[in-house]
This record gives C-alpha cells, sequence and structure tokens, in this order.
C-alpha cells in the first residue's frame, strides 16, 4: 500500500523545517561562543594592560620625579615669588598728611 502524497508532503515539510531550525540553532550558538571568546580576550588583554611590573613601574616612577623641565619650572616659580616680595619690600610707604 503506498503513502498517500499529503502525508510524504508533511513529513518532507517537517523535515525541512527541523533541518533549517536547526541551522539557526548552531548558529545562535555559534556567535555565543565568539561573543564569549571576545570578551575573554579582551578581558586578558585588558588585565595585562592594567598590571604593571614592579621593575616596569620603577623605571616610570624614576623618569617623572627626575624630569627636568618640571623642576626648572618648579625653581622658576619659586624665584619668582621671592622677586614680588622683593619689590614689596623696596616700596616706600606714602607719606600722610594728618588733616
Amino acid at each position: 500500500m503506498a503513502l498517500d502524497e499529503g502525508v510524504l508532503d508533511s513529513v518532507s515539510n517537517s523535515n525541512f523545517k527541523t533541518l533549517a531550525e536547526q541551522v539557526a540553532v548552531n548558529a545562535a550558538a555559534h556567535q555565543n561562543r565568539l561573543s564569549i571568546l571576545a570578551e575573554s580576550s579582551l578581558g586578558q588583554i585588558l588585565n595585562t594592560l592594567n598590571s604593571l611590573d614592579p621593575t616596569e613601574a620603577s623605571a616610570i616612577s624614576g623618569v617623572v620625579n627626575s624630569d627636568l623641565a618640571k623642576a626648572l619650572g618648579d625653581l622658576g616659580g619659586a624665584v619668582a615669588g621671592i622677586q614680588q616680595m622683593m619689590k614689596g619690600a623696596q616700596t616706600t610707604i606714602p607719606v600722610t598728611t594728618g588733616k
């Protein structure tokens, strides 16, 4: 006894739908795995960038603390302050009349 064409079409359509949905599910799962991998990689990169080796941190600190331009700027500011105080000390007191 041969199967009805309607039954064959129904089974064929059901199989096609199942396969099509499986592709979509696999694609979503793959995208999810890629997203997790990207987040993990980004986290490791940021962790590497944010952590300093003690030797490297010491070298950076030494460069910052021995900045000649900063030292000269601080010295110039101190000299300018002293000059302002000296100008104030050289000013004569105004004469006032007692009327």
